[in-house]
């Protein structure tokens, strides 16, 4: 894509964080938005905001684990503004945390139900549509948890390295299909989110399923979570990642880090595999 003014993007976790950002970001490019999120009220604040702004913009709720609510999104969008053009699939959660073997088979469907299956849910709704049209991209949030393995975060990471895989392969699908559609899979670090915060809000155990993930976290996983929350505390503001992700956009470009610092723990990784080594342990490289 050339250009974004008067196209349309559907962003969805638009409500906070990145997906929020990235709504602003678009708004200022001269784009409609349609904001997807599962939490009306947040998603109200948002439309309200961007209107003021003096953006076309609407919102949609979406539970992303439900396929029938993207083909909503889409309907909605088409009938306000005629079609889509970039499409967002920013929805996550953190997941359920702690050993693989204590989580319940709750916890490991709610976290690939919104972090992967609103992805191939998503890819399923709008490729169509942007392939018939010939003119859009798609942006998938995969992480850095998509390319390295850290303990604890099991369900996230699976969910992450699949979006990884996902969009490679819809890279090269599409490119196979001579479709001028563009991906971008975006590998976020650490990101000033609320992600923790949300995720242990929503946590299919804090609605009483019993499951592993509402137990009292182990030594390790508390740990690990105290760890994860200050680096995202301290991490890249969203917007700076919202601004990457415009560029990345019209430069058509397939994969996007939000910084260098985990370079290092990719790398590695990848030679330990060539080399039939056992993983060592992730860690970004020191600022």
């Amino acid at each position: 894509m050339d250009q974004l003014q008067g196209r349309t993007a559907v962003v969805t976790g638009a409500g906070s964080g990145m997906g929020r950002a990235f709504c602003e970001r678009f708004a200022r490019a001269g784009m409609n938005v349609v904001a997807a999120d599962i939490d009306q009220a947040s998603l109200d604040a948002l439309v309200t905001s961007l209107t003021a702004g003096g953006a076309a913009a609407l919102g949609q709720r979406c539970d992303v684990s439900r396929p029938e609510d993207h083909e909503a999104v889409l309907t909605a969008a088409v009938s306000a503004f005629g079609a889509v053009h970039v499409v967002c699939l920013n929805a996550g959660v953190g997941g359920a945390n702690g050993p693989s073997w204590r989580l319940g088979v709750e916890d490991w469907e709610w976290t690939l139900g919104v972090n992967l299956w609103g992805v191939i849910h998503g890819i399923r709704t709008f490729v169509p549509h942007l392939i018939e049209h010939g003119d859009g991209h798609v942006v998938t949030t995969a992480s850095i948890a998509g390319h390295t393995s850290s303990p604890y975060g099991a369900p996230y990471n699976v969910t992450k390295h699949g979006v990884a895989t996902l969009s490679e392969t819809l890279f090269h699908e599409l490119a196979k299909a001579g479709s001028s559609v563009g991906v971008t899979c975006l590998c976020p670090g650490f990101v000033a989110t609320g992600i923790i915060e949300n995720t242990v809000r929503d946590l299919p155990g804090r609605r009483g399923s019993g499951s592993g993930a509402s137990a009292e976290p182990d030594r390790g996983t508390a740990r690990f979570l105290e760890v994860a929350k200050r680096m995202i505390d301290n991490g890249k503001p969203p917007a700076e990642v919202a601004d990457l992700v415009h560029d990345a956009i019209l430069a058509n470009q397939f994969w996007l880090f939000t910084d260098d610092v985990w370079d290092e723990p990719i790398a590695r990784r990848h030679a330990e595999i060539i080399e039939r080594q056992a993983p060592t342990m992730p860690a970004p490289r020191r600022g």
